[in-house]
Order: structure tokens, then C-alpha cells, then sequence
């Protein structure tokens, strides 16, 4: 119901969208996180206080649209300081737009407002032979959990903002003539050859001396460390399809208590309840590899417990931990791995391998220099380079952004001339520079799609600036920091 009153919010939503980024442009993310204090207050805006607590119902409003949206959300992205600064942003900038409506004086007139509602087919349909029927449209609105002083206030607040965000993000429409130019400069072409100085091809000159290798050992200790693993015994009690949920409840009950009370083995409750003791060795923090997903040890609530100093250091059987339904397991640590340095003789290998490739690394990399340098002295010289092709920012081929920089950086009344940047996997590419044009025909949906980035950066360039005005007026002060 009320779909339509949906898809006017959704337009509201989009245009207060385009001013969240601008508005950590002006308040800048460091902001928010001056001031530390217990307060519970974290912005004021007009003297009136965003809290904690109404940003923590608006960051779970937010989540709960996301999941509707997406059909899952990221609970570490959902907690996060940025995610929540983002909302926190979108508070303020609803307070600044209300704050600005209220210093404009602006109002909605009824007749306005009947336009507005006609929009709506739901609304529309209460019309009948030129009469609304004002009973049926309270139990609409009712029915939506609104009164019509409420759907009515909303409804002249929503058109109010409409129209006040549509004016100003209006002003900051750039003009075709600056789209065009940016499109030109992103389709002019340059005619490149490269050559590439890669370590790889610098391996075979390389030979490090037990000394580099030791060094290079003991400086990176940290990366050759062994995994940390436990070996760990368990019983499992599970109830079968006939059994009856009393008695089942009954050896729950059993297994818990004797697990607790006779903590040093396993032995007497497998016994009692004739349950068999089953191990598992080399347990790591992220389960039983090769093993079933399902497998108890790859429970992570189970696993949580297992490696718990507690049953590391005391090696007691754990309390009863219930896996699924119908399953309870008890288990004990009886052995432990900790993390501890791979002495040198077992990663000899991969540090030679990694000795030998910063070397041949460093070799690629002054190769390349010298290489440079003399090719600045003269950069008609063609030889070594591979075959010439035509490059453009929309059209980069292979090169990295680093590359095109570099490459779209040349001064065009000086060709050929030469520019190196660093290469993806290491080494360095040097890039002659030969002719520059400007292609015959252009892409019509890339160039739209560039002018409509224009226009909103324009517009979000407006919109900042606009608001900066009204967070000045409005008095804005950042209290304390998001947590």
C-alpha cells in the first residue's frame, strides 16, 4: 500500500544522498572524532543535540534497509566507525535542510498539497463521482500506522525539501561545454612502446650469501611461524528419532553435570552413558580440516571454548556446548600447539626464493633507471621497445592508472619523449611517447555517461558549499567521537 509514497521518499533519498559526501568535505571525518567525553550528545545542530542513542536507531534503521535490500548485511561493516559516521552524516544534513526550511519561512498551501497527494493512485482512487471519501483515506493511513496529521505534515515536509534540494543542486549543473572538454581529454589518444625491466628476467644474475639469507630470516622471524593447533578428545550425545524428549533431556542433563563434577577425563561420562571418546588432532583456530563442515570441531561456538586459555592451560573437560538440535558435545583439550618460530633449516627454501626476488627486484629497478637516463638524452631511440599502440584513459589497455599518469602527462610539443612508472609484479616500465590525436568518432553513451559525473560533482560541489552557509548559521558544534 501507499507505493507511491515509497517512490517519492526514494527521490528524496537520492537527492540527500548527493549531499552526504560533500558533507564530510566540510566537516571532515577527523571531526567526529575530537572531543572525547562521556556525554551522550555527539553533534548540536541549531542548539538542539543528535545523541547516541538516535543515531544507534537510525544506524539499525539503515541496516534493517540494507537487509531488505540485499538480503544480508555485513554485521563488521554494519558496527563500523565509517558506517556509522555516514548515518551520522545523513542526521545532520536532515537537520541542516529543516533548519534552513524553518529560517526560510517556507510553507506548503493546501492546494499545493492536494496535488501533491493526487499523485498517489492509492489517494486518487478515494475520489468518487467528485467526492473523497475522507473516511476511507483515515483507515489508509491508518492502516499504515499514520494519522493524517501525520502523513500530511510528512507529506508538506518531503515536498518542501524536494523543492529546496532541487533548487540548489540545480545551481551546480555543469555546463556541456566543460563535459565536452573533459570528454575530449579522456578520448585523446597517445602512441606508446614500451619496455619492461621485470625481475624475473634478473633471477638467473642474482646469488645471495648466507649472511643475506640469515638476515633476512631474523628480520622477518614474524612470517615464519608455525600454526598454532590442538588435539582434542570429545563425546557427542545426540538424540535419535524415537527417542523421547524427556529422556533425552534427562542425559543432557547427566553429560553436563558428570563432565563438570569429574573434570580430568572423559572416561566415566562416555561410560555411564555409553558414548564413545573419539579425538581429533591438529585443530587450528579456524577448525578440522578435512573434515565435514558439520563436524562438531568445525562448530564455532565449540571451537571459541577449545581455545579459550582456560581449557589450554587447565586441559578440563569443557562445559557442555550445544551444537545443533538434538546435539551436545563435551570435549577437552589434551594437547597443545602454540605458534613458535620455524627454525631457518625448515624455510631455507622460501627464503632463498625471497632473497632472490628483492634482489632481482632492485637489479630490474636500476636497470631500469640507467635505461631511462639515457633515453631522456635521446628519445627517438626505438630500440628494445616492443610494438607501438594507441592508448586513452577510456581506452588504457594494460596500463596501470600510475602509467597512464605518467604517459598523459607528457608535454605534447615535445614528442617522442619518454616517461617510466613502476610495474604491476615489480620492476619498471619506461614508455616512449610518439604521437598524440584525437580519435575520428566518439562513444555517445561513454560521453553521457561522463557528463552525467560532471553534473554530479557539480551539483555535490554546489550542495557543500550551500551547506557549508547553513552549518555556519546553524551553529553546528561536534561534541563526541562515534565509538
Amino acid at each position: 500500500m501507499l507505493e507511491s509514497i515509497r517512490k517519492h521518499q526514494k527521490l528524496l533519498q537520492w537527492l540527500l544522498l548527493l549531499l552526504i559526501f560533500p558533507s564530510f568535505a566540510f566537516f571532515g571525518i577527523e571531526s567526529y572524532m575530537r572531543n572525547v567525553g562521556s556525554d551522550a550528545d555527539l553533534v548540536k545542530v541549531a542548539g538542539n543535540s543528535i545523541t547516541r542513542q538516535e543515531l544507534d536507531s537510525a544506524v539499525k534503521a539503515k541496516a534493517d534497509l540494507l537487509q531488505k535490500q540485499q538480503g544480508k548485511v555485513d554485521s563488521n561493516l554494519v558496527n563500523s566507525v565509517p558506517f556509522k559516521q555516514s548515518v551520522l552524516s545523513e542526521i545532520v544534513q536532515r537537520r541542516l535542510l529543516a533548519y534552513e526550511l524553518k529560517s526560510l519561512k517556507l510553507a506548503v498551501g493546501n492546494e499545493a498539497l492536494s496535488k501533491e497527494l493526487m499523485q498517489i493512485p492509492e489517494i486518487r482512487a478515494l475520489y468518487k463521482d467528485g467526492q473523497f471519501d475522507s473516511q476511507r483515506y483515515k483507515q489508509l493511513l491508518a492502516n499504515n500506522g499514520m494519522t493524517v496529521d501525520q502523513f500530511e505534515g510528512g507529506r508538506r515536509y518531503d515536498l518542501l525539501s524536494r523543492q529546496a534540494l532541487t533548487t540548489v543542486l540545480a545551481t551546480g549543473i555543469g555546463s556541456r561545454k566543460v563535459a565536452e572538454k573533459i570528454s575530449q581529454a579522456f578520448e585523446a589518444e597517445r602512441e606508446i612502446q614500451a619496455i619492461r625491466f621485470a625481475p624475473a628476467d634478473f633471477l638467473s644474475k642474482v646469488s645471495p650469501t648466507q649472511k643475506d639469507l640469515e638476515a633476512f630470516y631474523q628480520a622477518n622471524i614474524n612470517a615464519y611461524q608455525s600454526i598454532e593447533t590442538v588435539d582434542v578428545e570429545f563425546v557427542l550425545l545426540s538424540a535419535s528419532v524415537k527417542e523421547d524428549g524427556k529422556l533425552f533431556s534427562e542425559k543432557a542433563d547427566l553429560l553436563a553435570n558428570m563432565a563438570y563434577e569429574q573434570p580430568d577425563s572423559l572416561k566415566p561420562v562416555a561410560d555411564r552413558l555409553k558414548l564413545t571418546i573419539q579425538s581429533v588432532k591438529g585443530i587450528t583456530r579456524a577448525g578440522a580440516k578435512g573434515l565435514a563442515s558439520d563436524h562438531p570441531l568445525n562448530n564455532p561456538k565449540l571451537l571459541t571454548a577449545v581455545f579459550s586459555d582456560d581449557a589450554i592451560k587447565n586441559r578440563k573437560n569443557i562445559e557442555a556446548q550445544e551444537i545443533g538440535i538434538g546435539k551436545i558435545v563435551v570435549a577437552r583439550v589434551a594437547n597443545h600447539q602454540p605458534k613458535a618460530a620455524l627454525s631457518f633449516e625448515v624455510v631455507a627454501s622460501d627464503v632463498k626464493k625471497q632473497v632472490g626476488l628483492r634482489m632481482a627486484e632492485e637489479m630490474a629497478v636500476q636497470a631500469g633507471r640507467t635505461r631511462f637516463e639515457t633515453l631522456q638524452k635521446s628519445p627517438a631511440e626505438a630500440a628494445g621497445f616492443g610494438p607501438a599502440k594507441w592508448v586513452s584513459r577510456n581506452k588504457p589497455a594494460d596500463l596501470t592508472s600510475i602509467a597512464m599518469d605518467a604517459v598523459m602527462s607528457v608535454d605534447v610539443n615535445k614528442l617522442p619523449a619518454v616517461v617510466a612508472a613502476n610495474a604491476n609484479g615489480g620492476g619498471v616500465t619506461i614508455y616512449r611517447v610518439s604521437k598524440i590525436q584525437q580519435p575520428a568518432n566518439s562513444d555517445a553513451k561513454v560521453r553521457a555517461a561522463q557528463a552525467q559525473q560532471i553534473m554530479q560533482l557539480s551539483m555535490q560541489a554546489e550542495a557543500a558549499g550551500y551547506f557549508e552557509s547553513v552549518r555556519d548559521r546553524a551553529g553546528v558544534k561536534l561534541i563526541n567521537q562515534v565509538k
